[in-house]
């Protein structure tokens, strides 16, 4: 998924972008829709609203979408930084608000997902099992 992800932005003219996590996050919203399957979007919940989820017949993923602005001639060792930055504070939103709960008594195994795009077409993502 991360290669896919990383091949599409990577395709998209850099006059069409848009330096947002809204951005990126409307574009996988697309991408997986377009695939087929059924993904929600601002999802409210107690602790605040997720991102997205992804429910599957046995498993159900908690989404947190996370921008980081960089030059694209960063240094390695920033663009890592930030990236870091990014999946930490992507999960520690997901974990430190609760969003997994809502999940908790479905039956489902639970994945936290968080997601950066830095700059232009730097993706990574940290996926963990509940």
């Amino acid at each position: 998924m991360l290669a896919a992800l990383k091949s599409l932005f990577a395709s998209i003219p850099y006059e069409l972008l848009i330096g947002k996590e809204a951005y990126y996050h409307s574009i996988f919203y697309a991408i997986i829709t377009l695939l087929g399957f059924e993904i929600a979007a601002e999802v409210s919940v107690s602790g605040g609203r997720i991102d997205a989820v992804l429910e599957l017949e046995d498993k159900a993923y908690i989404i947190e979408f996370k921008y980081e602005s960089c030059e694209p001639d960063a240094a390695p060792e920033e663009k890592q930084k930030l990236i870091e930055k990014a999946l930490d504070g992507g999960m520690e939103q997901i974990k430190g608000r609760g969003y997994a709960a809502k999940y908790a008594g479905s039956g489902k195994k639970v994945h936290l997902a968080a997601f950066a795009f830095l700059g232009r077409d730097e993706i990574e993502m940290r996926v963990e099992v509940q």
